[in-house]
C-alpha cells in the first residue's frame, strides 16, 4: 500500500491506475501533478508545441508594462470505454488578472 501512496517503484500502467484512483477529478495544482511522469510528459509536450508554433516569446518588461501570468490546466482524457486515454496539460494566460 505504501508504494501506492508514494508512487515509488510502480510501472507506468500502475502509476496511471494509482493516479486515477487518487484523483476523481482533474488535478488543479502543479504540486499535485509534478510528481507523476505522465503529467510531466504532458507539460513537456505543451511547451514543445508552444515553441514549435512560436505562440509566445519572452520579452523585457517595459517600465510601465504589466506581466501576464500563466497557469497550468490539467485534463484527463477518457476513451469511449471510460478508460484513461491520455493526460493533457495546457499553459494558459491569466487574462482575468
Amino acid at each position: 500500500m505504501r508504494d501506492y501512496v508514494s508512487g515509488e517503484g510502480l510501472s507506468d500502467d500502475e502509476e496511471k491506475t494509482n493516479f486515477a484512483t487518487l484523483f476523481t477529478d482533474d488535478p488543479f495544482y502543479y504540486e499535485d501533478v509534478v510528481k507523476y511522469e505522465m503529467w510531466r510528459k504532458a507539460m513537456d509536450s505543451e511547451i514543445e508545441a508552444i515553441e514549435k508554433n512560436n505562440t509566445w516569446q519572452l520579452m523585457k518588461l517595459l517600465a510601465r508594462g504589466k506581466v501576464i501570468e500563466v497557469k497550468w490546466v490539467y485534463k484527463t482524457k477518457l476513451n469511449e470505454h471510460g478508460e484513461i486515454d491520455k493526460h493533457k496539460a495546457q499553459l494558459v494566460a491569466k487574462g482575468y488578472a
